[in-house]
């Protein structure tokens, strides 16, 4: 028992942490995913869940630092009656969501690796299940596994934890994640990764949706081709309004060098409306939300494309100057 405890403390421990560190790398892509969560269980069981979708990002970072601080604790034997309990209600958790994702087929990646490792449903939830075990294993023993030895050193710690996680999210949501695990990472071939793996058919592509339209053509080819610098705006009605003014300021400043272009999900309306508001003076195209949500995590965001390869990218907060976006070209 005590070597199962022992595996399992650090099993348990390893795994929270991982999962966590992942997470908060992109708080944004987790809020996204929550929100798929709350938008199905509005449907499906209540109506409030709906009104849960404003504090997404907030319960985002709130997960992602409580794995870890968690996942520490226990490596670190740490009030072991208190943090198991916690573990414990946090699995459960995670244990229902990816249940109904995996039985009625729901939402098809719970995102609980992020974009690092992708599982299926069932696989999300038998790993979960896996964790249950070894957490209740830690539960049952937790008086067992209390050590009060160094435990000002290991409160410190913690706290340091907390802190550095805390930063880390902030600065992953004022600007971009600092690891890019997604298909749109810089330095993709976008029309490459639209073929099967070693052309086999039977692989699946990993960009399988990229598509953008206009009014009265497909614009995708056109997107491909040439120098593009994509303004993204996944919806005209959530978008940072304060940046365009320096956005506006880099596209005048650019010139003929590089075409900009607009891309939204919002509608036809909603953007023009946007538009004349902040004086973006630049054609726009439409294409899927998730798909631009997964290129940017930014609302506005700029991708700068060369002849289909993704460049560079960048939050709002960090829009460049003119010379600065052309030193990316080759």
């Amino acid at each position: 028992m005590k070597l199962l405890t022992s595996i399992s403390r650090y099993l348990v421990g390893g795994l929270f942490i991982f999962s966590g560190l992942i997470k908060i790398n992109d708080p944004v892509g987790t809020q996204i995913k929550l929100e798929e969560y709350f938008t199905v269980f509005s449907v499906d069981i209540a109506p409030f869940f709906d009104a849960l979708k404003p504090a997404a990002l907030f319960l985002s970072v709130l997960l992602s630092t409580l794995e870890i601080v968690l996942g520490l604790a226990v490596l670190l034997r740490y009030k072991p009656q208190i943090v198991t309990k916690l573990l414990l209600a946090m699995i459960v958790f995670f244990t229902f969501l990816t249940f109904y994702s995996a039985y009625f087929n729901k939402v098809t990646d719970c995102g609980c690796f992020g974009d690092a490792i992708k599982l299926t449903p069932w696989e999300s939830f038998t790993k979960d299940i896996i964790l249950l075990v070894l957490i209740l294993v830690l539960f049952i023993n937790r008086k067992k596994e209390e050590l009060t030895a160094g435990i000002k050193t290991k409160s410190i710690a913690l706290a340091g934890t907390l802190v550095f996680c805390l930063v880390i999210s902030f600065l992953a949501i004022a600007h971009l994640p600092f690891i890019d695990f997604r298909a749109y990472k810089e330095g993709t071939h976008i029309p490459t990764e639209m073929l099967p793996p070693g052309n086999d058919p039977n692989e699946v592509p990993k960009i399988t949706n990229f598509a953008m339209w206009s009014d009265t053509a497909d614009e995708t080819q056109n997107i491909l081709t040439g120098r593009k610098l994509l303004v993204v705006i996944h919806e005209a009605n959530k978008t940072d309004a304060d940046s365009y003014l320096d956005l506006n300021a880099l596209i005048s400043a650019l010139g003929n060098q590089v075409e900009a272009i607009a891309v939204t999900a919002s509608s036809g309306q909603q953007f023009e409306e946007l538009r004349h508001s902040v004086q973006l003076a630049i054609p726009y195209v439409y294409s899927d939300a998730t798909l631009l949500k997964t290129m940017v995590r930014s609302n506005p965001g700029l991708v700068l494309i060369e002849n289909g390869t993704i460049l560079k990218k960048w939050h709002y907060n960090d829009i460049p100057s003119a010379s600065d976006l052309m030193s990316n070209f080759r």
